[in-house]
């Protein structure tokens, strides 16, 4: 479904608390995957600035779709921006905080250790909602396009899309176990991979364009401020 928003950071907020009230009052708890990216950063203010005490906080367990293997403190670390915009200021217990963990230098340790930590968490459990955004050529999360990392079977995987670092990233099979996804696109700069990504195809090009491998198990939806 698509849903063109004036504000695309602001849908996103409200979806995050519809579904987190719905969850917790389902499941007793809500697990979120959230995304890099400057929209995310705006929907955390968002959030701040409204919602930085409801209830369902403590309920909350955090993961994230992918990241640049770099430390924590680094300035290009999701994980970093999120706490330093989101997190600190909220009261998520941090043992229901999972980052992806830089350790002693090693992508493919972190990508193990981040399965093996998604696996002692949520077994086969999906995700409740996954934010995933859309990069100017297609790509999700850590999925970039001619590096095969969309077709991985495992829960996590090491890409090396070349001039981008090192990156490490959710599978499109892990994050296709989520309940709801929600795409996050804005801006103009973004229109020829939105429409390549929804254009209809009877055999589409997964490596090409891998967004079109992510699927949901309820509720896909795009939020951009895009019209096609």
């Amino acid at each position: 479904m698509i849903k063109t928003v004036d504000n695309v950071a602001e849908a996103a907020g409200a979806l995050l608390l519809e579904k987190a009230e719905e969850s917790i009052r389902e499941r007793g708890r809500f697990v979120v995957v959230l995304s890099g990216g400057s929209t995310p950063l705006k929907m955390y203010a968002w959030l701040i600035e409204g919602h930085a005490d409801a209830p369902f906080w403590e309920h909350t367990h955090v993961f994230w779709g992918d990241e640049r293997f770099v430390p924590h403190e680094h300035p290009d670390s999701n994980y970093g921006a999120a706490k330093r915009a989101l997190l600190d200021a909220l009261p998520i217990p941090s043992e229901q905080v999972y980052p992806w963990l830089y350790g002693a230098g090693d992508p493919e340790g972190a990508a193990h250790t981040y399965a093996d930590t998604l696996q002692q968490t949520l077994a086969d459990a999906p995700f409740d909602l996954t934010f995933l955004g859309l990069g100017d050529d297609a790509h999700t999360a850590s999925l970039f396009p001619g590096t095969g990392a969309v077709f991985d079977e495992g829960l996590t995987t090491v890409v090396r899309p070349p001039g981008k670092g090192t990156r490490l990233s959710l599978t499109a099979r892990r994050l296709s176990r989520s309940r709801t996804i929600a795409f996050l696109v804005q801006g103009e700069g973004k229109r020829d991979a939105l429409s390549a990504t929804l254009s209809p195809t009877e055999t589409p090009d997964f490596d090409r364009t891998p967004a079109r491998a992510i699927s949901a198990q309820e509720e896909l939806v795009w939020l951009t401020d895009v019209t096609l």
